[in-house]
């Protein structure tokens, strides 16, 4: 069988279905990356393009020349194919590292020069940068250059701004909990780390495995996860992915919060023992 005999040569994993429908179903979900459909005439592969131009190239070429050799007829369908205006399916990635870099920066900038504002202030002030930074990421991304569909522009202005409010929180938590250590870790781990486990790129199957473990729970991997179904797969498998940006702003938000509480008592402490220093002092 050509379907055998291309997966066992190239690695991939064959999941039976009923029927094309069934099929093209779990495309639609994110459970299969593409589908070889038999048929005494000729048989057809669907490729999904939008999952990833990478994924579908290395299908239609894997099973094109296994087709071949074995002279079969083969169809390549693409499944959610990629617009002109995001034709090398790298635009989820690249909005996302955006707004991974924009989140970062705003909550760095605003421990430099956020003086003697209260961390309650900070975090309104991080929300309000993420909110015009999504937005204008939305705008140039979406209607100015055409790569995302203009139709989705609210909920991708949403999902965008939950991106760069999370990795803008938990930067300061970060920085909060380690002071400048905080920040590289921020850089290491979102950005040196998120890019390439993200799947943005490189499919999620093609990369290592502890790329590939990472991925999804780093905000890079989660945003593009999340962005990319929301706009090719309406909105689909992203549960996870919401999860774990929704998780980096909340936790982040009170690590922030929690930790100025402790800093408030402690710096209100010591000048209560100072004075009672110096009264003893006095006495003496």
């Amino acid at each position: 069988m050509l379907a055998a005999a291309v997966a066992g040569q190239v690695g991939f994993e064959l999941v039976p279905f009923a029927d094309e429908a069934a099929a093209r179903e779990a495309i639609d979900h994110r459970s299969i990356e593409g589908a070889f459909v038999a048929a005494p005439g000729g048989s057809t592969l669907l490729v999904v393009p939008a999952a990833g131009p990478i994924m579908a190239a290395t299908l239609a070429n894997s099973f094109g020349a296994g087709a071949a050799v074995a002279k079969q007829k083969l169809t390549v369908v693409q499944v959610h194919p990629l617009p002109p205006g995001d034709a090398g399916g790298a635009t989820s990635f690249l909005v996302v590292m955006a707004l991974v870099v924009g989140g970062y920066l705003a909550a760095t900038i605003s421990l430099v020069f956020g003086g003697a504002a209260t961390r309650h202030r900070r975090l309104v002030a991080l929300g309000i940068v993420a909110l015009v930074g999504s937005l204008l990421t939305n705008l140039i991304a979406g209607p100015v250059i055409g790569a995302l569909p203009s139709s989705k522009f609210f909920v991708l202005w949403a999902l965008f701004l939950l991106v760069m409010t999370a990795v803008a929180y938990a930067t300061a938590a970060l920085q909060t909990l380690f002071g400048p250590a905080g920040t590289l870790i921020v850089v290491v781990l979102f950005i040196i780390f998120g890019a390439p486990a993200s799947g943005g790129t490189v499919p999620s199957a093609f990369l290592p495995e502890f790329w590939r473990v990472i991925g999804p729970y780093l905000p890079a991997g989660a945003g593009t996860t999340a962005v990319r179904n929301t706009v090719y797969f309406s909105g689909n498998e992203m549960g996870l992915a919401l999860l774990v940006l929704a998780a980096y702003l909340v936790v982040g938000a009170l690590v922030v919060t929690t930790i100025r509480g402790r800093n408030r008592a402690a710096e209100a402490a010591a000048p209560e023992a100072d004075a009672g220093a110096a009264v003893g002092t006095v006495v003496i």
